[in-house]
């Protein structure tokens, strides 16, 4: 299956919605702004209705709500712009079948705003990875192509780009992170590629998570890719001259899932997933400059 989508790559961790409501890790991301790091998770994490929360940390304290969904079946997906942060709140409505988002907006210190108001999103809006060009315009990735979408209107295509695309992600110098099956590209707003990685995936890997030998996250700064490699249960780093190497191996049943540069360092995101209906468990390890690892949280 091609399409990078955490809702049928975690569950067991799919959310299915019958009589009884399934535990699962959320759709979402992790973001960095100054001293600050932002990931989206669940709260309380035992609980199986599935109530998303925002997380929020920065050194010397210990990780804390920033904020929390009042709806059960929901996620958060996050983005930032200069130093504001842009938050995509989305619901599950069981009567209708549907899913519905809203956009907020806010910084840190400050409590969040409505910008979107609710509506019904058929696309998955933010889960592919998204970013705002404004507050009435945002770019969203949703296999196998990059969305513009306004304020009030239906999503198109914002460029034409030959390779089938699973997640976004706006990096440095306002240039776009774009991840494949097996690629990741870097790319001007016009589509036009910058730099390319390519034979990212180990066609001979064993035993991964869900038979799903991909890629789930990347980020880039100074010339390097950062990426998760779900199926090997690897956080890998690319430097410019194109050495790869392992940066941390996990291992079963802690499995990769969101990268972020932070500072000089570099921000790994797993959870424990069993796939046997228990709730997974986080584990967010930094990396220092010296190559220090620390563990930012981690529940049993």
């Amino acid at each position: 299956m091609k399409v990078l989508d955490i809702r049928n790559i975690l569950v067991g961790i799919v959310l299915f919605f019958t009589t009884s409501f399934v535990a699962a890790h959320p759709t979402g991301n992790m973001i960095t702004l100054g001293e600050h790091v932002l990931w989206s998770y669940i709260n309380p994490i035992n609980d199986p209705t599935h109530y998303a929360c925002v997380m929020i940390w920065k050194k010397g304290t210990q990780p804390k709500v920033l904020l929390q969904s009042a709806f059960p079946a929901s996620d958060f997906m996050l983005s930032t712009k200069n130093d504001e942060i842009y938050i995509i709140e989305r619901k599950f409505l069981e009567t209708s079948d549907e899913f519905h988002v809203r956009i907020l907006k806010t910084s840190i210190g400050k409590e969040p705003t409505v910008i979107w108001d609710w509506f019904k999103d058929e696309y998955r809006i933010g889960e592919g990875g998204f970013f705002m060009k404004s507050d009435t315009h945002l770019v969203f990735g949703k296999y196998p192509n990059v969305y513009s979408l306004e304020k009030g209107a239906q999503p198109t295509k914002y460029f034409q780009f030959t390779h089938p695309i699973n997640r976004i992600r706006m990096v440095e110098n306002s240039q776009i992170l774009l991840i494949g099956d097996n690629s990741c590209y870097l790319v001007k707003h016009d589509g036009s590629i910058i730099r390319q990685w390519d034979k990212l995936i180990d066609e001979n890997v064993k035993n991964a998570p869900l038979n799903r030998n991909q890629l789930f996250d990347a980020d880039y700064a100074n010339k390097e890719l950062l990426i998760s490699y779900w199926g090997k249960r690897s956080f890998e780093l690319i430097e410019l001259n194109g050495k790869r190497h392992v940066i941390l191996q996990e291992t079963s049943p802690v499995t990769p899932h969101w990268v972020a540069f932070w500072n000089q360092g570099k921000l790994l995101f797993s959870s424990k997933l069993r796939f046997d209906g228990s709730t997974p468990k986080p584990l967010l390890t930094l990396i220092d400059h010296h190559n220090n690892q620390t563990k930012v949280w981690s529940i049993p």
